[in-house]
């Protein structure tokens, strides 16, 4: 599993206290005292945005990698810690790296730095309420991610949201990667999942929810699912989604036709930068910038060992504390008409190298269940799960 990008609120601590946000809004818009933004990342451009609500902009970006540094970050100098330290010692400082957070406010702090704040606290700033729609829109999707989707709209009560979902085109890859949480170097054959019963299962979905806050088209190697387009326009076409990104590996340039299929405002493509191996990712993001099609560059750093499939013998409440811990416990995965909680219960079922758990999925096309009671066993499976079976398999532990 590729860990460089989790996002959870463990790694986005609050660092400011209530008596503080005055303080620090004053701080940040003090010419004297620009606020300098600690990581040129994914969530280095949803600061900016945020400081934009506020009408504030940030003096630059700091950054530890030196392939950054000295470079362009959406108009805005990238320089090193080095020149942080001598040319910015008392600037308030806003921290943009995710999971890395707690060690660049340690490496902070050690520097002598007294103002630091994390994307959390710039949020803490706004009344979204009263800031136009138009201007928040580039962040719903990350405000949603972090639970906070409600700041921003009211919705009736009864309302059903989906914060993420994983729709599974194809199970055929271009790489063989060891730890691939979806297990694609399990499937003895390879092949794509049918468009139709994609289609279907998601129309019941839709039918059932208000807002998806935020969807992946994933595989395998979605560039190399023909039928693509078709997923894409059904999905924008639905009205509920917020956010979709579409995964891909580098490996692969699609057809024009796909390209077309990706251009608008709430569609990402994201590529996972796997080095030499990414051979197309130059002639991908060429051609994405051509057609002015959103992207992001997840650079590879590290993979997480999720263990084989050996049964650990855990109990319901060891089940329960591992799925609360889990990064993932919010995510949903419709794979082969199946609605699933975890990407390796989903394919692990799907190849048969774990038991076919009842309770760890919802059949979508199961139209013995009457409309009225999917709805409330789909509201139960999003928010009610403490736990999945598979967890009894799939994590090491003692």
């Amino acid at each position: 599993m590729n860990t460089s990008l989790m996002t959870s609120t463990e790694f986005y601590p609050m660092c400011l206290e209530k008596g503080d946000l005055k303080d620090f809004l004053t701080k940040i818009s003090t010419n004297s005292r620009p606020v300098v933004v600690f990581g040129a990342s994914i969530i280095g451009k949803i600061v900016i945005d945020l400081l934009d609500i506020l009408d504030l902009q940030p003096l630059c970006f700091c950054d530890n990698d030196v392939k950054k540094q000295c470079q362009l970050f959406h108009g805005y100098e990238v320089i090193s810690f080095v020149k942080l330290c001598a040319d910015y010692p008392d600037a308030p400082l806003v921290i943009a790296a995710g999971r890395y957070f707690n060690d660049i406010k340690q490496q902070l702090t050690n520097a002598g730095f007294k103002k630091i704040y994390s994307d959390l606290d710039v949020i803490s700033c706004i009344d979204f309420k009263k800031v136009p729609f138009s201007k928040v829109e580039k962040i719903v999707w990350y405000m949603a991610k972090l639970g906070k989707l409600s700041e921003i709209r009211d919705f009736p009560a009864g309302s059903l949201h989906i914060p993420r979902l994983n729709v599974v085109v194809t199970s055929c890859c271009t790489l063989n990667c060891e730890h691939c949480s979806s297990l694609m170097p399990y499937y003895e054959t390879q092949s794509n999942f049918d468009v139709s019963m994609i289609i279907a299962s998601l129309d019941r979905i839709f039918e059932c929810t208000n807002l998806i806050y935020h969807v992946e088209v994933l595989g395998g190697e979605p560039f190399l699912y023909k039928d693509l387009p078709l997923i894409m326009n059904h999905l924008l076409g639905s009205g509920k989604i917020l956010h979709i990104d579409v995964i891909s590996n580098g490996t692969i340039l699609p057809t024009d036709r796909v390209f077309l299929a990706l251009k608008h405002k709430n569609v990402s493509v994201v590529i996972d930068d796997y080095g030499r191996l990414s051979v197309k990712k130059e002639s991908v993001v060429n051609a994405l910038k051509r057609f002015g099609i959103d992207y992001r560059i997840n650079k590879h750093w590290a993979w997480a060992d999720l263990g084989g499939f050996e049964s650990r013998k855990r109990s319901e409440e060891q089940l329960t504390e591992l799925f609360t811990k889990c990064n993932f416990n919010s995510c949903t995965e419709l794979l082969d008409g199946k609605l699933y909680r975890c990407p390796r219960s989903s394919h692990g079922t799907k190849i048969g190298v774990v038991p076919e758990y009842i309770v760890d999925f919802i059949d979508i096309l199961d139209l013995t269940i009457k409309e009225d009671f999917f709805k409330e066993k789909l509201r139960s499976f999003l928010y009610d799960k403490n736990f999945i079976r598979i967890s009894l398999l799939q994590l090491k532990g003692n």
